[in-house]
This record gives structure tokens, sequence and C-alpha cells, in this order.
């Protein structure tokens, strides 16, 4: 899977564009993230972890937004630690220059916008 391009609002993966903010399971599913997630969708809670933890990946990767503005809750960080899963938080930009780089099994959620 290769993320091709972003820009505020859009990605395209794999030649398929994409309106709305994704999840990318270790399979390979993309997912409307929010077909499939009802919390705060400026923050990654636990709850949303979880989704990505089947099956689980050796990294999840979150895509910040376009300016960083999704923060990463601490006890999500804490739980991520328990369970040996590393988590690179960044601005979608650099994230998915890493998730492209990455040969680990990972999962992602990119926020396309703020």
């Amino acid at each position: 899977m290769k993320i091709e391009k972003v820009g505020f609002g859009w990605i395209i993966i794999d030649g398929k564009k994409y309106e709305q903010d994704v999840l990318i399971l270790a399979t390979g599913e993309i997912l409307n993230r929010y077909e499939n997630f009802s919390g705060n969708n400026h923050e990654f809670s636990i709850e949303e972890a979880k989704k990505l933890l089947n099956p689980k990946p050796e990294v999840i990767i979150i895509g910040t937004g376009q300016s960083g503005f999704l923060k990463v809750k601490e006890e999500t960080i804490e739980f991520l630690k328990s369970i040996k899963v590393r988590l690179i938080a960044l601005p979608t930009p650099k994230a998915i220059e890493i998730f492209n780089k990455l040969k680990e099994i990972k999962a992602a959620i990119f926020h396309l916008t703020c």
C-alpha cells in the first residue's frame, strides 16, 4: 500500500481519493474514520486505538492533521506502551512519509484537515 498524495481534506491511497479521515488497519483495509468512531475527532483515545488492534500491528501511526491539531491522549500513549505497540504521532504530511517507509506491520489514522 502506498499513500501517493495528501492535501487539506483529501488523501490518495493506491490511486483512490478519500475525502474523510481514514483508518488503515494492519490488514490493509481502509475505513472512513467517522463511520467507525463516535468520539472527539480531534483526539486519539484508547477506544479508537482498540479499533486498530485487530490484527495487532507493531506500530500505529497517527497523522495529526495538516497543522498537528489532533491530540493523542496520555492514557492512550500509556495503553499502547503496555501492550508493546509503538506509537508515532506527527503532522499528517510527515506521518505519511514515515508510513510509506516503514516495513513493520502498521496501522494508521490520518486526520486530513487542521
